[in-house]
């Protein structure tokens, strides 16, 4: 028999939202009612399940926009979302992916020799010897840049760290900031993009949404360069066949580029290619403006 007089036993609850647990999940949230802190072999087997198993949507991304350019964006536009990854999730991967493996690249050697240009030829040995590094950047002086001469102690403390350790540290803080920039050049450019296309007219949102898909290629194929350029560093054999995949990697760009062009906004081969040449001089126009502005403003926090 049952003792009636035992104390029920209290519902469990969801440590979520608090809703009373009916089963594994919480009608309530969705969350899985059995919440423990994970064990570090956990953690591995739901990061490797994740990759492999359960978010299938990964691969599925990757494959179309590696083989099928323009497909993804054509996929969103048409509405058929659910089984890839949002386009901002994955343009983040891709990003955070390439700066992480950049800053590596550059984390040894040196990235701006000025020695050499500090030496004196030989046809002036006999001459005074050349200024020091220090002196170079104490030529700076306000009149050079306006007159300011708070500007002109920041230049020279810039100046000086440069040639202390021939950039490496502006090119570090560089490529933090340009991932941050880029958030600023992609809807500029996809607005640059909008201007060419007046009739048929595209909505703002597709313009961006491919160039979102667009920049997620490049950085695969920034990946593979960083990858390639590692390995040839670490074993001097594979130099050349890292040249021969720069160069195909290099050409796959433009090609990429006016494949998707086509495939989205539906233009005759003529027109993609007078529209993608327009492209490429307004795109490397602003990524130059970009790129300088990045740099200056490392520099100052230097």
């Amino acid at each position: 028999m049952h003792d009636l007089s035992a104390p029920a036993t209290p519902p469990a609850h969801c440590k979520n939202c608090g809703a009373v647990l009916l089963g594994r999940f919480c009608a309530s949230c969705g969350q899985i009612g059995d919440v423990h802190v994970p064990t570090t072999r956990e953690l591995i087997h739901d990061f490797l399940e994740g990759l492999t198993h359960s978010d299938s949507r990964l691969w599925r991304t990757l494959t179309l926009l590696w083989f099928r350019p323009g497909k993804l964006s054509q996929e969103f536009i048409l509405g058929r979302r659910v089984a890839y990854l949002p386009p901002f999730r994955l343009y983040l991967i891709l990003s955070i992916l390439f700066f992480l493996m950049a800053s590596f690249l550059h984390s040894e050697g040196q990235v701006i020799r000025f020695d050499d240009a500090l030496q004196p030829t030989s046809s002036t040995s006999t001459a005074s010897p050349a200024p020091s590094q220090a002196a170079r950047c104490q030529k700076i002086n306000a009149d050079d840049i306006g007159g300011h001469p708070d500007w002109a102690r920041r230049i020279q403390h810039a100046c000086d760290v440069v040639m202390r350790d021939n950039g490496d540290s502006l090119l570090h803080i560089a490529l933090g900031t340009m991932s941050k920039a880029m958030f600023i050049f992609l809807p500029l450019v996809a607005f640059l993009h909008m201007l060419l296309y007046w009739r048929p007219r595209y909505r703002y949102a597709e313009h961006l949404l491919f160039f979102v898909h667009l920049h997620a290629f490049f950085f695969c194929i920034a990946i593979l360069v960083v990858f390639a350029s590692n390995a040839a560093h670490a074993w001097p054999k594979l130099g050349q066949a890292s040249d021969v995949l720069d160069n195909v990697l290099g050409w796959t760009l433009p090609l990429y580029t006016l494949l998707a062009m086509r495939r989205v906004f539906q233009s005759s081969w003529l027109g993609t290619l007078i529209k993608g040449l327009v492209l490429f001089f307004v795109y490397m126009i602003v990524f130059g403006l970009t790129v300088g502005a990045v740099f200056v403003y490392a520099a100052l926090q230097l």
